[in-house]
């Protein structure tokens, strides 16, 4: 079994752009809970000195990346051009993209394409049924990654060694009174999908939600990530589910291995 974590390349210091890498860590400094930050929440977040802090977002909101109304600062539309430019660059969800399609025309469900980023599950290509769900997934989303199938699922194709870290280092936080918080019950559930080679979960991360996700292989070996179903548990039982759903995934990724 091949890692499914994406490779990293050692760089000397010298030739790090620190600016570069800190104004990055301001931009993602905001999310869902914090949409808006002043300069002192900012500093203190991350741990930059408050004139530091004030530079970033200056230069920033010069450059149309950031607006503010003298006191508190967000994120401008502009910010979205940079997941734009890896989306219209990037080969893999271009390539998946037309299986998604087939897949969701044949079964009826909203289907997505996932990557293992760092603790969270990335959504990188979404084709949706024309159904109603409370949860909006959509090219950019991240679900933490216990929660969701195609997160459990690429956790399933780390090695042991790269899943203790993982687990070493994350807190598992509950969502719905179903999510699983205990970390050796999930490392059980882990290997379970790794032995089935699927994996389905209900109401992790939102009550009545169901996924179902197999792995994405490329042509060396390497799992490139996790395609998925998404669905209500109101649609279907399980059993009637994967019946449903897991075939046309698991031919979709079989076809896909040649091409990636």
């Amino acid at each position: 079994m091949k890692s499914s974590l994406p490779e990293t390349h050692a760089v000397a210091k010298g030739d790090m752009i620190d600016g570069l890498r800190k104004g990055l860590e301001v931009i993602t400094a905001f999310d869902d809970a914090t949409p808006k930050l002043t300069q002192s929440e900012l500093a203190q977040r991350l741990d930059l000195s408050r004139a530091a802090a004030r530079r970033y977002v200056m230069t920033l909101t010069a450059l149309g990346y950031m607006a503010s109304d003298g006191k508190s600062f967000w994120l401008t539309p502009k910010v979205m051009r940079l997941g734009h430019s890896y989306l219209a660059s990037a080969r893999l969800p271009r390539t998946v993209l037309p299986a998604l399609q087939r897949i969701t025309e044949s079964i009826g469900e909203s289907t997505n394409l996932a990557v293992l980023e760092d603790r969270d599950a990335v959504y990188i290509s979404r084709v949706s049924a024309p159904k109603l769900l409370s949860t909006l997934i959509e090219p950019g989303t991240r679900l933490p990654a216990h929660t969701s199938a195609a997160g459990r699922l690429l956790l399933s194709h780390l090695t042991d060694d790269e899943l203790d870290r993982w687990l070493t280092r994350t807190t598992l936080h509950a969502y719905t009174g179903h999510t699983i918080t205990d970390k050796g019950q999930l490392r059980c559930e882990i290997e379970k999908t790794r032995a089935q080679g699927y994996c389905m979960v209900e109401g992790q991360f939102e009550l009545g939600l169901r996924g179902i996700a197999v792995p994405l292989v490329n042509g060396a070996g390497h799992t490139v990530g996790a395609l998925s179903v998404s669905m209500s548990v109101a649609a279907m039982s399980p059993r009637d589910s994967l019946h449903r759903c897991l075939p046309p995934l698991q031919a979709a990724a079989e076809e896909l291995r040649a091409k990636l």
